[in-house]
C-alpha cells in the first residue's frame, strides 16, 4: 500500500510532527527497564528515568520470567520491560537490514521487520506484551492493518489523491495529503504548506483552501477526511469506528467528491 519510491515533499515540520503524534506512539516516549545481557550475564540494568532498578539483576536465565518480575517491582513508573541478548539484538538488525529490496512496497518491509522479532522470542523479551507490539513505532489506529488497507480499497479511487485534516480551533492543526497510484499505493505524502495556503480560518474555509492546493499539487481529490482534534483522538482511540462516526457527528466528517 506504501510504495517503495513513495515522493515525501513539501511536508511542513509542524503539521508533520503534529500528524506522527496523533498516529504513532514511540517506544522512546515511553518509561522503560533496559536490561542488556552477554549470555545470561547483566550488562546493563537502567530506567530510562535515570533511577536506580529495583530489584535489579545480576544474572538471568529465563528471560521472559525476568522480565516479568522487573516490571512487578517497578511497575509505578514503568511502561514495559526490555530484556535482551546483546547477539540477539545484532543479529536482528542485521537480518532485516540485508532483507530491504528495492521493488518492495515499505510497508510491507515494516511490517515483516516488526514479525520478525518473534523469531528472537526467547532472547528479545518485553512485558507487558510481545517486543513487536512494543518496541519501535507502533500506529493508534485502533484498527489493524487488513482493517485499514480494505477500507482504502473500498473508498479511494485509482489514480486519485486523499486529504486527512484535523483543525484546534480555527487552526489547521494537522494535515496529510496522499496520492495513489492506479494499482491504490501511495506514491507520493505531503501537507498544507502555510507559506502557500491558509491554514487559519473556519472548518469550511480552510478545507475549501486545502483541497484546492491539494488539487493543484496533486490532482483530483477524491475522498477528504476532517475532523476537530478532539473527534479526531477519540475515533483513532475507538474500537467500533461506525458508532464513534455517528456519535462524533459533524466533529468528524468524510466526503467523497
Amino acid at each position: 500500500m506504501l510504495h517503495g519510491d513513495v515522493l515525501m515533499a513539501d511536508l511542513d515540520v509542524d503539521q508533520w510532527r503534529n500528524a506522527q503524534d496523533l498516529v504513532l506512539r514511540s517506544a522512546k516516549e515511553a518509561r522503560r527497564v533496559i536490561v542488556l545481557l552477554e549470555a545470561g550475564k547483566v550488562v546493563k540494568c537502567r530506567h530510562t528515568s535515570g533511577r536506580a532498578v529495583l530489584e535489579a539483576p545480576q544474572q538471568i536465565d529465563d528471560l521472559d520470567a525476568a522480565a516479568q518480575a522487573l516490571y512487578e517491582a517497578n511497575r509505578e513508573d514503568t511502561d514495559f520491560v526490555l530484556v535482551m541478548e546483546r547477539d540477539a539484538a545484532d543479529d536482528y538488525f542485521a537480518a532485516f537490514q540485508q532483507a530491504w529490496t528495492a521493488d518492495e512496497d515499505l510497508d510491507a518491509f515494516v511490517r515483516r521487520t516488526y514479525r520478525s522479532l518473534d523469531d528472537y522470542a526467547d532472547s528479545i523479551v518485553t512485558y507487558p506484551g510481545r517486543a513487536r507490539d512494543n518496541l519501535g513505532l507502533q500506529w493508534r489506529l485502533g484498527a489493524s492493518y487488513e482493517q485499514v488497507e480494505a477500507a482504502v480499497q473500498t473508498m479511494v479511487e485509482p489514480s486519485s489523491t486523499v486529504v486527512l485534516a484535523v483543525h484546534d480551533g480555527k487552526k489547521l492543526w494537522t494535515s496529510l495529503i496522499l496520492r495513489f497510484d492506479e494499482e491504490l499505493k501511495i506514491v507520493s505524502i505531503g501537507t498544507a504548506d502555510p507559506s502557500l495556503v491558509n491554514i487559519h480560518g473556519s472548518r469550511s474555509e480552510v478545507m475549501e483552501r486545502l483541497v484546492r492546493f491539494a488539487e493543484g499539487r496533486e490532482g483530483n481529490v477524491c475522498l477528504v477526511v476532517e475532523a476537530t482534534l478532539e473527534a479526531a483522538k477519540a475515533f483513532l482511540a475507538a474500537d467500533d469506528k461506525r458508532a464513534a462516526r455517528a456519535l462524533l457527528g459533524e466533529s468528524l466528517t468524510i466526503s467523497e467528491r
